[in-house]
C-alpha cells in the first residue's frame, strides 16, 4: 500500500519544478500561452479579441471569478479559426512543447483535433497532421523529451465529421496518432454514437482515453470502461462515489487521468481538498496527475503536484508511484524501451 499523505517524507513543494514527471492529459489547443497567440497574430495575422497581454488573458484564461463547465469550454473558440499558415501552427507546437520540456515533464501525450487547427477548413486536416507531427517531434527531440501524439474527436460536433478524422488519422503512419480522445460537452452529447470509432481505433492496436465522469454521472465511466474497452479515462473523478465501480476500474487496471486544478475551474469539485484522488487511489484505483489545458489553467505540472502536496498531503512515494503507474498505462508502442529510456526516475 503506497502512503498518500505521510507529510515528512515530502520534498519541499517549492521544488517540484526538479520533480521528473510525465504528463499524459495535455491538449496542444488549450496549451497555446497568450504570448505565443500574441506573436502568431503579430508575424502571421489572425483574429484575436485583445492585442495587449493582460487583456487577451480573460478571453483565453480562467479567471478566480470565472467556474463552469461551459466557461472552461468557451475559452476554446477565441483559438479556432485563429492560425492563417503552417508557420503559425508549427509556432503553437513548439512553444507548447517547450514548455511542457521546461517544467521537466520527461514523457508527455499531447493530444489535439486536427479539425481545430485546420482552422474552420481553411487547411486539409492530413496536412495539419503532418505540420503538427513534424514540428512536434522535431522540437521533442531538441528539448530532451519524449512526445506522443493522441487524436481528440469532439462529441460537439457530429459524427460525420469525427469519422472523416478518425479515418484520415488511420490512414497516416503510425506514429501520428497512437490513441484517441473523445472531448466535449458530455453533459449535452453522449458518446454511444462515435462507439464504432472507438472500436476502429482498438483493433488497429492504439489506445482509448474516453472524456468521461468529469461533472457528468459515473455511468459514463462504467460505459466507456465496459462497452468501449477505454484503458484510460480522461477525468472520471465521479468514480469516487460508486464503490463497485472502483473495483472494477481496480480490477481492469484502468488508468484516471486526473487534472486538479481544471477539476475546481470547471466545477467538477469546489475546491482542491475536496477532491477525490486520494480516496480513489486508496481504493487502488490507478490515478496520476496531469495539466489538461495548461494555458487555460494558467498552470504547470509543477503546479499541480505542489498543490497535491500543500493541499492534500501526498508524499513523496505516492509521486513516484503515480509516475510509475502513469508510465505503464502510456500509449508509447515499445514499452520496453520506454522503461529502460526513463523509468529509472522514479524508482
Amino acid at each position: 500500500m503506497i502512503d498518500i499523505s505521510h507529510r515528512d517524507t515530502v520534498q519541499p513543494f517549492t521544488s517540484m519544478k526538479h520533480f521528473p514527471k510525465i504528463d499524459l492529459h495535455r491538449h496542444l489547443e488549450g496549451s497555446v500561452e497568450p504570448e505565443t497567440l500574441l506573436t502568431i497574430a503579430s508575424k502571421w495575422g489572425g483574429k484575436l479579441p485583445a492585442y495587449e497581454l493582460e487583456a487577451l488573458r480573460p478571453h483565453i484564461q480562467m479567471t478566480p471569478e470565472q467556474r463552469g463547465f461551459t466557461v472552461f469550454l468557451s475559452k476554446f473558440s477565441v483559438f479556432r479559426g485563429l492560425y492563417t499558415c503552417r508557420e503559425a501552427i508549427e509556432y503553437a507546437v513548439c512553444c507548447a512543447v517547450q514548455a511542457a520540456a521546461a517544467d521537466n515533464v520527461k514523457y508527455l501525450e499531447l493530444r489535439y483535433s486536427p479539425s481545430h487547427f485546420a482552422a474552420q477548413g481553411r487547411f486539409c486536416e492530413r496536412d495539419v497532421a503532418h505540420w503538427i507531427h513534424v514540428a512536434m517531434q522535431r522540437t521533442a527531440l531538441s528539448c530532451g523529451i519524449i512526445v506522443v501524439p493522441l487524436l481528440t474527436i469532439s462529441r460537439d460536433y457530429g459524427f460525420e465529421l469525427a469519422s472523416s478524422t478518425v479515418d484520415m488519422a488511420l490512414s497516416m503512419p503510425d506514429d501520428y496518432f497512437m490513441g484517441l480522445d473523445i472531448a466535449g460537452n458530455e453533459l449535452e452529447n453522449p458518446a454511444d454514437p462515435f462507439a464504432v470509432l472507438f472500436e476502429k481505433f482498438r483493433a488497429r492496436g492504439r489506445g482509448l482515453s474516453i472524456h468521461a465522469g468529469e461533472v457528468s454521472s459515473h455511468a459514463h465511466v462504467r460505459q466507456a470502461v465496459v462497452q468501449f474497452g477505454a484503458r484510460r479515462i480522461g477525468h472520471g473523478i465521479s468514480a469516487a462515489k460508486d464503490p463497485n465501480l472502483m473495483c472494477l476500474l481496480r480490477d481492469r487496471d484502468v488508468l484516471l487521468e486526473i487534472c486538479l486544478t481544471s477539476n475546481v475551474h470547471t466545477e467538477a469539485v469546489p475546491c482542491i481538498r475536496e477532491h477525490p484522488v486520494c480516496d480513489l487511489a486508496r481504493n487502488g484505483v490507478a490515478c496520476c496527475l496531469n495539466t489538461d489545458d495548461p494555458a487555460i489553467s494558467a498552470i504547470t505540472l509543477s503546479h499541480e503536484y505542489e498543490l497535491a502536496v500543500a493541499e492534500l498531503g501526498c508524499s513523496e512515494a505516492f509521486l513516484h508511484e503515480m509516475n510509475r503507474v502513469a508510465l505503464r498505462h502510456a500509449f508509447h508502442p515499445d514499452q520496453a524501451w520506454l522503461q529502460k529510456k526513463i523509468g529509472h526516475y522514479w524508482q
